[in-house]
């Protein structure tokens, strides 16, 4: 997508006017930008710079370390320039779980010289939702927007909040989710919104919204929006929506059959319980198969709740509850031909990222696909936008483990971690607050970054010299935590963008 590059280096033309070519200066084992050559200082914490390597060429790993060791940060500068580096992410074997970030690392390839250098853990998942307590296993359903392979995996959330800079305090909801993007070897934050539609190919005027992509119909993590007046079924607790009447988009990716009515047997949530409406679709948009509950069997029709079917390769699968399992019938399951209708638009700039179509696409419409090389990860709060911190909140005082990625002025991605002290009682060991993180990506000089899911998610894996992907920053919990995805720096590289 030539506008999303030419944004991008528009973005870090903007950086370097700013100034930042004269400060982001010897970056230690590349010649280049970075890590900060001195000690970095916030207030009564001072972090020296215990060690620089370079693991891989175009890969720089500083270590910093208060006097204490009560942080451990680990600074990870990607310069694609400088050697052959793909960035990338991987969501493992579906959107349906998780798995640890070696896992997913080690399963890009069969082949173990061509793992990734390293990664982390990616973006916001809904680790309300547990299908094996003891081995802590979540539904990978992540909190925003997500895109890979040329597909929409996740919708938008609701938006992370906005802060009024004079007070620090919360006034409302952002229109979209903060989003870290890899794409052509460039590393590029902003906000993404989505609007997702099914409509009859026939009669736009014939249409519903669909509420959500890879997740159970019924409950949307992560959603963080206000209760729809319009709709009062829908609950929001503890930024998770409740909506018993949905339609929900199954992709390929999802990995698993699709789920089934109460599918995680929760006498808590209630939304999910709806037998409803399934449709198959195959790769060329035509529904082949429709299951619902008491129906009279025939053509299309079979008697059986949603759940339980593989996603057609290259097709979709659309689960609906309430009115949505009612639109369903009433146009898909009677054999009139319906078109979904994806757009993804870039808040920050305002321009449009993606406006796709499945199945027949009105007469005159103009396709803007997604990029098959971009990969996008939906993240928290943004900490570092052209250059200054805008991360200013009245009472930030909750510690955790952080991740975060961001970029330079010089297009370098960045991967930073802090790392508290386990077993140790004292505050700062807990690790850093998000006021403080941003103070420490400033202090590397970097002109967009944002907090990335952190706690006991935090992971950083670097490949050593058996081609494995052991963790270098080790999780709070006893073992690395699943994740819904890993981004990485990996082997390959890129040709000049045109």
């Amino acid at each position: 997508m030539k506008h999303t590059l030419v944004r991008r280096a528009a973005a870090i033309r903007t950086a370097t006017a700013l100034g930042l070519a004269a400060s982001v200066l010897a970056v230690p084992g590349s010649g280049l930008a970075g890590a900060a050559d001195t000690d970095i200082v916030l207030g009564g914490i001072t972090l020296a710079r215990t060690s620089a390597t370079t693991p891989f060429p175009g890969i720089t790993r500083t270590v910093y370390q208060d006097a204490d060791g009560m942080w451990t940060v680990n600074v990870m500068d990607i310069d694609p320039s400088r050697a052959p580096i793909t960035f990338d992410g991987s969501i493992g074997q579906g959107m349906y779980t998780t798995q640890t970030v070696q896992e997913m690392l080690e399963q890009t390839t069969g082949v173990t010289s061509r793992r990734p250098y390293l990664g982390v853990n990616g973006g916001y998942f809904d680790d309300g939702v547990v299908l094996d307590k003891a081995n802590r296993i979540y539904l990978g359903d992540l909190g925003g927007t997500s895109m890979k392979n040329g597909r929409l995996l996740s919708e938008a959330g609701g938006g992370r909040y906005a802060y009024d800079p004079a007070t620090g305090k919360a006034v409302g909801l952002r229109p979209a989710n903060s989003v870290l993007m890899l794409q052509n070897g460039r590393p590029y934050i902003t906000e993404l919104a989505t609007k997702l539609t099914v409509r009859l190919s026939d009669d736009a005027t014939v249409s519903r919204k669909v509420d959500g992509v890879n997740r159970l119909p019924g409950r949307a993590g992560h959603c963080l929006r206000n209760t729809d007046p319009a709709n009062t079924d829908v609950t929001v607790v503890g930024g998770v929506c409740f909506d018993p009447s949905e339609i929900v988009e199954f992709t390929p990716e999802f990995g698993a059959r699709t789920p089934a009515p109460d599918a995680l047997g929760q006498t808590s949530t209630t939304t999910d319980d709806d037998p409803g409406v399934e449709v198959l679709f195959n790769s060329a948009g035509v529904a082949t198969s429709c299951f619902h509950p008491g129906a009279t069997p025939g053509g299309i029709v079979s008697d059986a709740p949603r759940g339980g079917h593989d996603v057609p390769p290259g097709g979709r699968a659309l689960e609906g509850t309430g009115d949505g399992a009612t639109w369903l019938w009433d146009n898909a399951c009677a054999g009139k031909p319906v078109t979904l209708h994806t757009v993804v638009t870039d808040t920050r700039f305002g321009d449009t990222v993606a406006d796709t179509w499945f199945g027949r696409a009105p007469v005159g419409a103009v396709e803007q696909p997604i990029d098959p090389a971009l990969y996008a990860t939906p993240v928290g709060d943004v900490l570092i936008r052209d250059a200054s911190v805008v991360y200013q909140v009245a009472d930030d005082t909750a510690r955790a483990w952080r991740t975060a990625g961001g970029a330079d002025g010089f297009g370098h991605l960045f991967f930073v971690t802090v790392e508290g002290k386990k077993g140790d009682p004292a505050a700062l060991a807990a690790g850093a607050t998000r006021s403080e993180f941003a103070q420490v990506l400033k202090a590397l000089d970097l002109v967009d970054a944002v907090n990335m899911d952190g706690g006991g998610s935090t992971t950083l894996n670097l490949r050593d010299q058996n081609g494995n992907e052991p963790p270098v920053t080790t999780t709070t919990d006893s073992s690395p935590r699943h994740v819904a995805d890993t981004v990485y720096a990996g082997v390959g590289g890129y040709g000049l963008a045109k």
